[in-house]
């Protein structure tokens, strides 16, 4: 039931999920606190000091994330830096977990709404000693069907219901932008003219099938070309982010016909709300 369980938001800076698990409290703080067991479930993870104040660092696909524990009390809350809050209470039959994130800078992505959904469900199987390979089988297919969900929560809550990414899709093996694209990208820098508070995370996705070095490379290229053009467009530079080049994975629709990966050709362009 946890893996139909949707995370809400409780206000514009806050995001909660709540997950019930048949283990003992211990065993799931164990799991939150030894960065061995964390690097199963969450991120690798290569430095976890489980004290108030102690250190962490996760490897986020070469980009580490370092900070401190800002919360530590033993079995209940392990809170990273602020950002990231793990609460365990005890309950008859098992524990419960309260998982709440907060804002960031770079705003609320899906990727990560839908990727925290998809770490929590690894995490009870974790807890649950399932065997990696159908862990494994389980993930390839829930981040997709979660996206949309997420997607809907974003609009309802923090967009106003304007669209909470713009997407732009490209040609197999292609960089440059065609004219449906040219199309998309200048209703956005209409959007960003007439708020010009408003800020822009772009990311970046390859084709399949190719090598995965193929792939990051094409989806650079596809990223720097739809900045180029913001930029010509009189987009100042400092409002434009760019998070993840992700290369040939993170499919959003099934890739076994040829619509299907013409959709997942794409990079997809987040304001930053």
């Amino acid at each position: 039931m946890n893996d139909l369980n949707l995370g809400h938001f409780v206000d514009r800076d806050t995001f909660q999920f709540q997950r019930d698990y048949p283990h003992p409290i211990d065993r799931a703080w164990s799991a939150l606190t030894n960065a061995e067991q964390v690097s199963i479930w969450l991120w690798p993870c290569t430095t976890l000091e489980a004290e108030a104040g102690g250190r962490f660092v996760f490897d986020l696909e070469g980009n580490p994330w370092r900070g401190h524990l800002t919360e530590f009390d033993p079995p209940r809350v392990i809170n990273f830096g602020g950002a990231i809050r793990f609460e365990l209470s005890a309950r008859e039959g098992g524990c419960r977990m309260v998982l709440t994130l907060k804002r960031t800078r770079l705003g609320w992505s899906v990727m990560a709404l839908a990727g925290f959904h998809g770490w929590l469900g690894r995490f009870e199987r974790h807890l649950d000693a399932t065997p990696s390979e159908q862990t494994e089988d389980w993930a390839k297919d829930i981040w997709g069907s979660l996206f949309f969900a997420y997607e809907r929560e974003v609009r309802r809550n923090i967009t106003g219901d304007a669209k909470a990414i713009h997407r732009i899709h490209f040609e197999e093996n292609v960089s440059a932008l065609n004219a449906e694209a040219k199309a998309q990208l200048d209703e956005l820098i209409a959007l960003l003219k007439d708020k010009p508070n408003l800020n822009l995370n772009i990311d970046g996705f390859g084709d399949d099938p190719c090598t995965l070095e193929a792939s990051m490379e094409l989806s650079a290229k596809r990223v720097a070309a739809a900045s180029e053009y913001l930029r010509e467009a009189g987009i100042a530079s400092d409002r434009i982010m760019v998070g993840f080049v992700l290369g040939n994975y993170h499919y959003l629709v099934p890739r076994d016909a040829a619509a299907g990966r013409a959709f997942n050709r794409r990079i997809e362009l987040r304001p930053i709300y």
